[in-house]
């Protein structure tokens, strides 16, 4: 029985709790008799409240002894500790020190005698002087100590609030645990994926002798492998896989991965540069874990325009090199192998919906134009989400709309939204981002997105992207969609004002062909104008109202020239989103000045300040406004900051401009 009530937590009487209790049993019943015989009361109810009165006396002794049960041995605890408690710290083996509140040491064990000398008394001392830290840090947090060659991790205990306060800090010896989670790390295996850039379009168009000069790169890479005790196996043409110790790898983010400028100083007859991507990852997990995001990260690498290594680790992805423009590809193979692909997604679609990103422009909205085009040949509805309230872009859309065809076209966010369904195809262009499109909402329902753009790859795209292009080395988003158009359908299937619009996106991002062209830029344009593109009403598209003129002198007006090639200018007071598009208007014209390699304009519309950053070339604006969450194209690049105040973000832009530059 013992036993049982043990395992039930019941607690057992004493022999004098056992006797109390009979005692009150007996003096209760005495008491009922009283009550009834002198105050002849009615016995049933007195005897009720008695037997209430005499649970409510075993209640009081059952509280009384759980009581003592629970301060008692706590008691006896704090007798041993205080009398034995001093012994067992001075005799162990890790050291212990107490201190006062002002962090004075007043008494260390043994432990700690021998840890920092045993010719020397600290008693006295400021802790902090003894090891290096507050001893406030270590009773709220964990905290590390180094006390000569030796690293501790220091934990902190309250003895005592009298007086100010009594404190116990524990050190525990983790330097051998250290060194060992060092080395793991460093020799953890690092994968680096490695592709040559556009090699082949080069010895395409050079002299056969050139090739030794190819060659060369090879030579490099494998110096490089060597230097660094790694495995450098080269597959497929010119694509390599190498893999290293990551201590190796510590060493090239040291020196910014200077292989690639070596790399970069080979040419290929008078001016063509060879240049290398690279995707590494050392991220923790399995080698074919990193081996994936070694893959994934050259592939960003080559969509960001090549030239550079993507860093994949635990803390996130990392952009090195990048300062080069990206090599121009003469072939559009790939435009016709995407082109196959993108048709067959849309047939298999029940309908289509096109868009943009924030604040369309002629590139985005007649590459849209362009897309609806071609669903149309694939028996798909397409439908164009656009914000109807940009007056940017209200001409474009009521010319489209004189159109039969494109008169029920154009949809907002709510409608679009009522679109989506299951086998819904949305594709977006000129942005690669779907935080960054016209309606993100549309973009983050769909199950199925394409994109095609013509700007770097910022980061990895979401899993819902089920294909992508995205070629930097295009002049705009309208040769892509124009060359794609080529491929498919005759221009003389192409309506005026669908070639209208791609001309103009392409006008728009080479500056009237004077920018980043090439020849399939110029293939694309003799498309547009076999369909009927006139560059005069084209042109007309581009007049500006006379008032914008006033608007854009306001940033002329405040030109600065920062680091002796950049010129910086700010607008803020009485703004509307007009000031948007002025600012880019702004922005090149400040390139024409004398000795300005890369120009900034900074406009506060609302709640946002909007930058414009362009470039002679010389400059990658896209990587300087990539460290303010924008992006862009090595030479035209944007970004759109939350801020209250326009001159923090300008010390925000001024720095990561002395980043880049330095």
């Amino acid at each position: 029985m013992r036993k049982n009530n043990r395992g039930l937590g019941v607690p057992y009487a004493s022999r004098l709790e056992a006797v109390l209790l009979v005692t009150l049993g007996c003096l209760n019943i005495a008491l009922l008799g009283v009550l009834c015989y002198f105050l002849k009361s009615n016995t049933v109810i007195t005897a009720a409240l008695v037997a209430v009165l005499y649970l409510l006396e075993i209640a009081i002794i059952a509280y009384k002894r759980r009581t003592l049960i629970t301060e008692i041995p706590e008691k006896n605890i704090y007798e041993l500790l205080r009398e034995r408690g001093s012994i067992v710290f001075k005799n162990s083996t890790s050291p212990v020190i107490t201190v006062d509140f002002h962090g004075r040491i007043l008494w260390y064990n043994d432990a700690m005698r021998e840890t920092l000398g045993i010719d020397v008394n600290y008693v006295g001392n400021d802790v902090s002087d003894v090891l290096g830290i507050d001893y406030k840090t270590a009773l709220y947090a964990e905290a590390r100590a180094t006390v000569g060659s030796r690293i501790y991790k220091c934990e902190g205990f309250v003895v005592s609030e009298r007086s100010g306060g009594v404190y116990l800090l524990l050190l525990r010896d983790i330097t051998d645990m250290l060194e060992t989670e060092k080395r793991y790390n460093d020799e953890r295996v690092a994968v680096a994926y490695i592709a040559i850039d556009n090699v082949e379009d080069v010895l395409n168009y050079v002299h056969e002798k050139f090739a030794d000069e190819v060659s060369k790169v090879d030579d490099k890479l494998k110096a490089w492998a060597d230097s660094m005790n790694a495995v450098l196996k080269s597959y497929d043409n010119d694509k390599y896989v190498m893999l290293f110790d990551s201590s190796e790898l510590d060493k090239c983010i040291a020196n910014k991965f200077s292989i690639l400028d070596e790399i970069r100083d080979t040419r290929v007859g008078d001016s063509a540069s060879i240049t290398v991507s690279m995707g590494i990852s050392r991220c923790q997990g399995t080698l074919k874990d990193r081996e994936i995001d070694a893959q994934d990260a050259v592939d960003l690498a080559l969509q960001r325009g090549g030239d550079q290594v993507v860093y994949k680790s635990e803390e996130g992805t990392a952009f090195y090199g990048g300062r080069t423009k990206t090599v121009y590809k003469r072939s559009n193979v790939r435009s016709r192998t995407f082109s196959s692909q993108l048709t067959s997604l849309m047939a298999r679609s029940d309908n289509v919906i096109i868009m943009g990103h924030r604040y369309g422009d002629f590139d985005s909205f007649g590459a849209a134009v362009g897309l609806a085009r071609l669903a149309s040949i694939c028996g798909v509805k397409a439908n164009i989400a656009v914000d109807l309230r940009d007056k940017n872009l209200y001409p474009c859309v009521e010319m489209m709309r004189k159109n039969d065809i494109y008169e029920q076209t154009f949809v907002d966010n709510a409608d679009g939204l009522d679109l989506i369904g299951p086998d819904t195809l949305v594709i977006l262009v000129d942005h690669n981002v779907l935080a960054r499109a016209q309606f993100p909402d549309i973009a983050q329902k769909a199950a199925s997105v394409a994109i095609i753009d013509h700007h770097r790859k910022i980061d990895a795209l979401s899993g819902s992207v089920k294909i992508s292009y995205i070629e930097p080395s295009a002049s705009s988003c309208c040769e892509l969609v124009a060359e794609m158009l080529e491929s498919a359908i005759s221009s003389q299937y192409l309506l005026k004002e669908e070639a209208d619009l791609l001309l103009a996106g392409i006008l728009l991002d080479t500056k009237q062909f004077t920018r980043n062209t090439g020849t399939r830029t110029f293939g694309a344009a003799q498309y547009l104008r076999g369909a009927g593109a006139n560059p005069t009403d084209v042109y007309n598209l581009f007049k500006t109202a006379p008032e914008d003129l006033s608007k854009e002198a306001r940033f002329h007006t405040s030109i600065t020239v920062y680091r002796d090639n950049v010129a910086i200018s700010c607008c803020e007071g009485d703004t509307d989103e007009s000031f948007r598009i002025i600012a880019s208007k702004a922005a090149d014209k400040m390139l024409t000045l004398r000795g300005v390699e890369a120009a900034f304009t900074l406009v506060k519309i609302g709640e946002q300040i909007h930058i414009s950053g362009r470039s002679s070339g010389k400059i990658n604006v896209q990587l300087i406004l990539e460290r303010l969450n924008g992006g862009g194209h090595f030479d035209v690049a944007g970004a759109q900051v939350t801020s209250n105040s326009i001159i923090s973000v300008l010390r925000e832009l001024k720095s990561s401009i002395d980043d880049y530059l330095d």
